[in-house]
């Protein structure tokens, strides 16, 4: 039976509840969030989907819902897609974390790129261990598993019925540590050659008092960082599916959700 007017400005508040609940996921959360992608496109996917599933969750909005009402509503429902979107930020960083430090030791932070999505500098082997990242995130299914944990959330937490808390807390908490963990790993490869190659020539550099280490230095180890970073992201696949995985599974743990990311498993 079609809608009539005043069936839509009725069901308007309600509406309003579930698109900001999304909103907060499209501005922060991994892919939704992205600059790369045209605002008009976000903007308009965000919108679908509230519309496709507000038949299923609307009913949850208090009765007599007027739009005022939805006005204070909207920063609770806000943040739960925000909190998901920014815990999921936060583990991508750990990759562009791993890319500084190599970059850092070995000379190749000097020459840094724009990035648009950022508006920011950033290393280049940052945006390297970035997209490759983001390539397996998506190839994995983590953008399903994203929009599946913010979904589930409807079922345990209701429109109008979330409370910013200690888990919500812990929960970024853990994204960054993990991330920092994340990091570390990624980049250790790298940093060890880096370690054994300054080790080297400094050797060298007793041996070859006349040989300028300055120069013939900064060129090894950029040549080693690039070698050895990038046969370490070729030989990670595991890792990061595995982070990936943890990821998605701690977001959902910290939502108060089912711990199995059902996004990848499609």
């Amino acid at each position: 039976m079609p809608w009539s007017l005043f069936d839509i400005l009725l069901a308007l508040p309600a509406y309003a509840l579930v698109l900001f609940r999304l909103v907060g996921l499209a501005l922060t959360a991994p892919v939704y969030g992205s600059q790369m992608v045209p605002a008009r496109v976000r903007v308009a996917l965000i919108m679908v989907i509230a519309a496709m599933i507000f038949p299923q969750v609307g009913g949850q909005a208090p009765a007599g819902l007027t739009l005022t009402g939805a006005l204070l509503g909207v920063v609770a429902e806000l943040m739960i897609g925000l909190t998901i979107g920014l815990a999921l930020s936060v583990f991508v960083s750990g990759v562009e974390l791993a890319g500084m430090m190599v970059g850092r030791q070995s000379g190749i932070a000097l020459a840094q790129v724009f990035d648009p999505a950022q508006n920011a500098e950033v290393s280049i082997l940052g945006q390297l261990y970035s997209i490759t990242l983001m390539t397996l995130f998506l190839l994995a299914g983590g953008h399903r598993a994203t929009m599946a944990a913010l979904l589930d959330t409807f079922d345990v937490m209701p429109l109008m019925s979330f409370q910013f808390g200690e888990p919500i807390v812990v929960l970024i908490t853990e994204m960054l540590t993990s991330a920092f963990i994340f990091g570390v790993r990624l980049a250790g490869p790298a940093l060890l050659a880096l370690f054994l190659a300054s080790a080297g020539l400094g050797f060298l550099s007793r041996t070859m008092p006349q040989l300028n280490i300055l120069s013939v230095g900064f060129t090894v180890r950029a040549v080693i960082a690039l070698g050895v970073a990038g046969l370490a992201i070729a030989g990670s696949e595991d890792l990061l599916l595995d982070a990936v995985w943890d990821a998605l599974e701690t977001v959902r743990v910290g939502m108060g959700l089912d711990p199995d990311p059902i996004g990848l498993t499609g």
